[in-house]
């Protein structure tokens, strides 16, 4: 399972959870994308959970078929 932090890196910066790898959401929401196969499985994660959420819609319209979203980032302490 590949986890993605989809905060801004000044947020990834100050705290994140041990091998998470940083994919900021504006990224995607201008049409970027992590670089891995459509069905990899894929977690997001934010600090509330809306851009988690968002994250998770926007690769899914980009053919991503196994991602999933953690919501906050304290749901996963």
């Amino acid at each position: 399972m590949i986890l993605i932090d989809v905060r801004t890196i000044d947020e990834y910066d100050y705290d994140h959870i041990d091998g998470a790898i940083l994919f900021d959401i504006r990224e995607m929401i201008q049409g970027n994308f992590p670089n891995y196969t459509k069905d990899e499985e894929i977690s997001l994660y934010c600090e509330s959970g809306n851009r988690s959420m968002m994250a998770k819609k926007l690769m899914e319209h980009a053919g991503f078929t196994n991602v999933k979203d953690l919501g906050s980032i304290e749901n996963l302490r």
